[in-house]
């Protein structure tokens, strides 16, 4: 069974930490940049963070999306994974870059800030929800024991599939939405 390198392991694990991190310790109120060593501290942890992800983008793009399957994956199954990744990264990017944004309008009374802060919160709850959908997409791909999670999860081993009335209904379901995907997008 093909495997993600301890190094992209290690990316994958230690940056969902940061990223983890970076919803806990977030700026509350804005007023608390008026602290310069609470704005300092955010300028370099966006920096830092803005850094890792173009580090764990550029080391992650040639791997092969859902490394590990068992099964044969549908087209329509990898356009909305490597879909679902690629908005991932794409919010990922946004939550420093907006940061930054805030921090520089609000240290030189800027206009726009409003704006800035909007787009920022628009992009942390992105995060979020494709955060969610990456973690729930990851369990089911578990219970169909596909190979995937192993491939990336160091606990919880697949053994086999779970034999279940409501996987195989769920995977009914799953299979026309990779079909009909497929048709929409002239997936071949």
């Amino acid at each position: 069974m093909k495997t993600h390198t301890k190094t992209s392991k290690f990316i994958h694990w230690t940056f969902s930490l940061l990223y983890a991190y970076g919803i806990f310790k977030q700026v509350e109120e804005l007023d608390q940049l008026n602290n310069p060593s609470i704005l300092m501290v955010e300028i370099v942890f966006a920096g830092i963070f803005l850094g890792i992800v173009f580090i764990r983008y550029f080391y992650m793009k040639d791997v092969d999306t859902l490394l590990g399957a068992k099964v044969e994956i549908p087209k329509g199954h990898l356009f909305i994974a490597k879909t679902i990744h690629r908005l991932v990264y794409l919010t990922l990017i946004l939550l420093p870059t907006t940061g930054l944004i805030i921090a520089a309008l609000f240290a030189y009374s800027l206009p726009g800030i409003n704006f800035a802060v909007a787009i920022h919160e628009f992009s942390a709850f992105l995060s979020y929800a494709l955060i969610g959908i990456h973690i729930v997409a990851s369990i089911y791909s578990r219970l169909k024991g596909e190979g995937v999670w192993d491939a990336m999860v160091p606990i919880w081993k697949e053994k086999e599939k779970i034999d279940s009335e409501i996987l195989s209904n769920l995977e009914t379901i799953e299979n026309k939405v990779y079909k009909k995907t497929e048709e929409i997008f002239k997936i071949k």
